[in-house]
């Protein structure tokens, strides 16, 4: 099984290209993944995406949606995001530099590269069904089909990738990737994924909310409003998912009984564990094991 490797606050620690080609190409399936999710994380690349097969349930800060075949995914620079599936989902992406449109010294990457990462926005939904959304998704088609090969023309992707961002540019809401600097220096950028890794480490311990709040030295009330804004939940509502995915995973891979999954996910009364697992899955574990 795989999983997304990351720094204290969330940073993914892998190396996406090299420093002569700051782009890589990945084909993700959510099955080779633990609970078929891949977990929250970032990074200062540009990732664009597309649904090949199945479906994706994508989390990017307390946004949540729906990604179906044929659909395409935009998310800018240091954006805190998740993607996991109910059956599958087949992803075919690439992460790329800033820098690899044009050198960050340049008139271009000042003109028509810098106003998107530094903007607020997040995100961009490619639909099939909208002409320009139509125009890029046909482009990364192509795009990701060179990158596929076992040797591909350098110039010719990062040309497909131009003409990518150019319609990007072109039909982006202005308002959208006005420069908005104060919001990268929201503490709750760094806050958040910083409590995240922190339950995500310790969930198996007696956690409460004034030991998340503390790893990240801000205030109960402050993690609590953080939480809300980035991920939709409160600290607590996100370790109980976590707990309970974790049980998900085990009892699906395992033959442990009830009582060992619960207290290992850190709920020592197993009649409060599998109250609190029915009312999060609709199901009880037993029910859950036996699907």
């Amino acid at each position: 099984m795989q999983r997304i490797i990351t720094t204290d606050d969330l940073r993914e620690a892998k190396q996406h290209g090299a420093p002569d080609f700051p782009m890589k190409f990945y084909i993700d399936d959510t099955r080779e993944f633990y609970n078929n999710r891949l977990d929250w994380h970032w990074h200062n690349e540009f990732e664009i995406l597309t649904i090949s097969e199945g479906t994706a349930i994508v989390h990017i800060d307390s946004h949540s949606f729906t990604l179906n075949s044929g659909e395409g995914l935009f998310i800018n620079s240091s954006i805190l995001h998740q993607f996991a599936s109910e059956s599958y989902a087949i992803m075919p992406n690439i992460l790329f530099s800033p820098a690899f449109i044009a050198p960050v010294q340049s008139t271009i990457y000042q003109k028509y590269v810098a106003p998107i990462e530094d903007s607020t926005l997040s995100y961009l939904i490619f639909r099939p069904n909208i002409m320009w959304h139509k125009q890029i998704l046909e482009l990364l088609h192509s795009l990701f089909y060179q990158l596929s090969q076992e040797t591909f023309n350098e110039l010719y992707i990062r040309t497909l990738l131009s003409e990518i961002w150019l319609i990007m540019l072109e039909y982006i809401e202005p308002s959208l990737i006005k420069r908005e600097n104060s919001a990268r220096i929201d503490f709750s950028y760094k806050s958040v994924p910083v409590m995240i890794q922190y339950i995500q480490i310790h969930y198996a311990d007696e956690i409460t909310l004034k030991d998340v709040a503390a790893a990240a030295k801000v205030s109960k009330n402050t993690a609590i409003r953080y939480f809300n804004a980035r991920i939709g939940c409160s600290p607590i509502d996100y370790l109980i998912q976590y707990r309970i995915s974790i049980a998900c995973r085990l009892l699906r891979e395992t033959a442990d009984k009830v009582t060992h999954i619960a207290a290992s996910v850190g709920y020592t009364n197993t009649s409060y564990f599998c109250r609190l697992f029915k009312k999060t899955v609709g199901l009880s574990p037993k029910e859950y094991r036996f699907l």
